[in-house]
Formats: C-alpha cells, structure tokens, sequence
C-alpha cells in the first residue's frame, strides 16, 4: 500500500504538470474520459459524485465549466425539473481522444522498458485490485 501512495503522489504531480499545457484541466478529463466509456449514457449529478467519488460541489462545478464548453450537454427529466440528465457531446468525445493523443508520448516513456508480458500481468493485478475496491467503497466509514 505504501508503495501505491507513493506511486499516486509521483502521478499526481506528473499529471499536473503534463495537463497545465492542455486544453483541459485534470478533473475536465476525468469526467470526460468517465463518459466516454459510454457515450450514450447520460448521468446525474448524485450519480457522478458517487461513481467518481468526489463532493456534489466539486462535480457541479466541473460539469458546469464543461457544459459552457459545449463538452456535455443536459436535458431536464420529464417527470421530475429538479433532476438533470447529462451527457458527453460529440464536442466532448473528440477532445477526449485528442488529449488521450496528447498524453499517449508520456505513457509511451514510462512503459517503453516493460515487455508485453509485463503489461498484461500489471493490467490483470489492477484490474483485480480496481474491483475488491469498487466493491467494496461503502465498507470503510
């Protein structure tokens, strides 16, 4: 585990430093990138607090600097005004991948000394690990 928060400081600070030349910021793209696993699914805002595991406020604003972009989109629920259905817009998509491009050189440079082999066991132990997390997100309070 020490070593996991450690790799997490070291990739916070790298990512700060590779976003501040990029169209968006770091949580811009993680919200973007959360859509675009699912492009046709539109989320509330409880919905991605919960999932990204961040405050109401926090995501209301993210989603409200990405709206005025026209990166997302949302539509009021027929049955309920109060409730918000938000989407990720074509707009969002493209810029999605571009600054998935533009990260690609980086992850290229921390990989390029790992065989194929390496990748598959490093994809397979974080996935594992990825889901007894998820499964597990209420069990600490």
């Amino acid at each position: 585990m020490i070593n996991l928060g450690v790799i997490q400081q070291l990739m916070t600070t790298r990512q700060l430093k590779l976003f501040k030349k990029l169209e968006l910021t770091y949580s811009q793209f993680s919200l973007l990138n959360h859509f675009s696993h699912n492009p046709e699914r539109s989320w509330t805002v409880t919905e991605l607090a919960r999932s990204m595991e961040m405050n109401q406020p926090g995501i209301t604003k993210v989603v409200s600097t990405l709206l005025k972009k026209n990166l997302l989109s949302v539509k009021i629920d027929q049955y309920d005004a109060r409730k918000r259905h938000i989407s990720i817009t074509h707009r969002g998509l493209k810029l999605c991948q571009k600054t998935m491009n533009q990260l690609s050189p980086d992850v290229a440079f921390i990989l390029k000394n790992w065989t194929d082999q390496d990748l598959k066991q490093m994809q397979h132990h974080l996935e594992k690990l990825m889901h007894v997390l998820d499964s597990h997100r209420e069990d600490i309070k």
